[in-house]
């Protein structure tokens, strides 16, 4: 292992303006959504481990620090209860408002960093399409499940960990510092959720594909190796088996690999043939690299772990979850932040092979890499209508639904004010833990503003809500902000000389 020597300027180095400028996209859109159709009622597993164990526990003085690091499911989500606690704290109450906006500067960093990170290898000329494209990805509306669930910042330090896991890990040049840091995220990965257990799979994959081209290691090769293998034996000891969970998984091979398909052929879910070309872009540079007929770009190799890392999670989630209902018709909208690394990945692949298209066939390649990406675009459009007016627009027209229906519960304790009610709207399949949460003494006083209307706000409950109640005129300021910055990274990028290569 070695240390890096400092990179020189060269035409593929970032303005930090435009992956800010996608940050603050993602974050506004996100803001705006959870104003017109967040609440501030919990949902499913919140009730139970949140309401019936994390508070009450906090508040009594018996929660330990081991308690934190017990697996909820096959998951370990260490840094969510964390966050929930500090939240809880300071704030003085339970509101998963005030989660959501925490959740939106978590996922609107993923996406800033993430931007960052592929527009390292592309000519400048692509970095506002870069941009353009990574701020369609993230808009909120595809992943509403985890954008208007407080609960689900695990998936955001799982997928932040893990992208920085992989970009220290997987470099060429890698330090002691950087590797040290690389296994830091990876652990911290892990215990941010279950999805932290790809990075090790990701990174064996990208070392095998190394030692095919390359031949010869080098010592960053092993070192990388030596991480991939102590964080695969942390995921095995950290694994947990759901009895429960067994009647969720592919029944046969057949229901597998249709499950399969339909989650590699994303935003086409319906038909799971696209997967065999929307992927074709990730794996034609992977077979040319192992053929050694071409030779890696810059930030290729964090690309190939990006792919190889949601490639993984598909699988996995195929085979765990391919016998449910859930998988049986589409990709839920809890997938969508891991299922949308996929075509990042297979679109990144597309730009880098051009330049090893043969001239008399650049056109031909342009007009295939454009209507690809129209396609995908197409798609894009066909899932987000589907979901502004199966979910988005319902919930928007009658957002505080969750609301009265709850507080009927707490009224009376009828269940039957639920029934007959979506499943959106239900706040438990399991109404025991909500009935215990609202009679429980300890959380008087600290249960969600909708459910004690009488009592003060909490100084980050205010604080949210002013902020939500001008969702609107922030969003337009925001993305003018945004607009600039692009437009400023846009012109340094174009002006700024190329000292790597001598051009002007």
């Amino acid at each position: 292992m070695h240390y890096a020597a400092p990179r020189p300027f060269s035409q593929h180095a970032v303005s930090w303006s435009l992956p800010l400028a996608v940050g603050l996209m993602v974050a506004a859109a996100q803001l705006w959504l959870v104003a017109k159709a967040g609440t501030d009622i919990p949902f499913y597993d919140q009730w139970g481990v949140e309401g019936r164990w994390l508070y009450p526990a906090w508040c009594d003085g018996l929660l330990r620090p081991s308690d934190l690091l017990k697996a909820h499911n096959e998951h370990h989500i260490l840094w969510t209860h964390l966050l929930n606690l500090v939240l809880f704290t300071i704030n003085g109450q339970w509101d998963p408002l005030v989660q959501m906006v925490a959740v939106t500067g978590l996922r609107a960093a993923c996406a800033g960093g993430l931007a960052a990170a592929l527009m390292q290898g592309l000519d400048r000329r692509m970095h506002l399409l870069a941009a353009a494209g990574m701020v369609g990805a993230f808009l909120p509306h595809l992943a509403w499940h985890n954008v208007l669930w407080g609960f689900q910042s695990q998936v955001y330090f799982s997928l932040g960990f893990s992208l920085l896991g992989l970009g220290w890990l997987g470099g060429a040049r890698l330090s002691p510092g950087r590797w040290l840091a690389g296994m830091a995220a990876g652990i911290a990965a892990q215990l941010g959720m279950g999805a932290g257990a790809f990075v090790p799979a990701a990174l064996l994959g990208l070392l095998a594909i190394q030692a095919v081209e390359r031949r010869r290691l080098t010592n960053a090769w092993w070192w990388s190796a030596s991480a991939a293998v102590i964080l695969l034996a942390l995921a095995a000891g950290l694994h947990v088996s759901v009895p429960e969970h067994a009647a969720l998984r592919a029944a046969a091979l057949p229901q597998f690999l249709g499950v399969l398909g339909r989650c590699l052929a994303w935003p086409y879910p319906d038909n799971p043939w696209v997967a065999l070309a929307a992927n074709l872009p990730l794996w034609l540079v992977v077979g040319l690299r192992l053929s050694g007929r071409r030779a890696p770009r810059e930030g290729e190799d964090f690309v190939l772990l990006l792919g190889l890392f949601a490639t993984v999670s598909i699988v996995t989630e195929a085979w765990l979850r391919g016998g449910g209902a859930e998988l049986s018709t589409g990709v839920p909208s809890r997938y969508a932040d891991f299922q949308v690394l996929l075509p990042v990945a297979n679109a990144w692949c597309l730009g880098a092979l051009l330049p090893v298209v043969a001239p008399r066939w650049r056109l031909v390649a342009r007009l295939g890499v454009l209507a690809w990406l129209l396609v995908l675009l197409a798609g894009w459009l066909a899932l987000s209508a589907q979901m502004w007016r199966g979910v988005i627009r319902p919930r928007m027209a009658d957002r505080d639904a969750p609301v009265r229906l709850v507080q009927a519960f707490q009224a009376t304790g009828d269940a039957r004010v639920f029934a007959g009610q979506p499943r959106l709207l239900v706040p438990s399949p399991d109404l025991n833990p909500v009935a215990q949460v609202l009679a429980d003494p300890r959380l008087r006083g600290k249960l969600p503003p909708s459910l004690q209307p009488g009592r003060p706000l909490g100084p980050l409950s205010a604080l949210v809500r002013w902020i939500l109640h001008h969702a609107t005129a922030e969003l337009w300021s925001t993305l003018a902000i945004a607009a600039m910055l692009a437009g400023v990274g846009f012109w340094r990028n174009g002006i700024t000389p190329d000292t790597s290569s001598g051009e002007t």
